[in-house]
This record gives C-alpha cells, structure tokens and sequence, in this order.
C-alpha cells in the first residue's frame, strides 16, 4: 500500500511496488474529498507494462484498512493467506 500525493504519479507508485514483488498495489488516497467531483486516478502515459492489478481507495477506507492491519492478529493474517489461495 502506498498513499497518493508527492511527486510520484500513480502509475510509478504502482510500478515502484511492482519492482519490490508485490503482488497487488493498492494506493490510498490522500483527499476527503467525494470522488464523484473530481478526476481519482489516471494513467501518465507511462503504465503499459505494468503487470500487477492496482486500485486506488478512498482516505477514509485507507485508514480502515490500515488500522486493522495494525491490529490484526495472526490467524486474522493467516486468513487472508487462506483466502487468496483460494481465490487463485
């Protein structure tokens, strides 16, 4: 996870993870602002490829997020472990 905002697009955010290994990027973003008013993501030209899956959230369910991975316990990690091995 990364959040949005600095001087890195969103395609290089996602390709910087991509870089590291991951496995799925997911950028927070950085505004309280609704959606609906304005442009959430684009790509900069340069996202051709990329070969992972990536989505932009919103703040708000990037602090949720976050928060539970803070406080999550090892059979809740153990879980997601399980459920991505499924959904494979």
């Amino acid at each position: 996870m990364a959040k949005r905002g600095g001087n890195c697009s969103f395609v290089q955010k996602v390709r910087n993870m991509e870089n590291i290994g991951v496995a799925v990027g997911i950028v927070i973003d950085n505004i309280d602002k609704e959606w609906e008013t304005r442009i959430s993501m684009a790509d900069d030209g340069t996202g051709g490829g990329i070969r992972i899956p990536s989505m932009l959230i919103t703040k708000q369910d990037g602090e949720v997020l976050m928060n539970w991975i803070k406080n999550a316990s090892h059979e809740d990690y153990s879980n997601i472990i399980v459920m991505a091995e499924f959904l494979t």
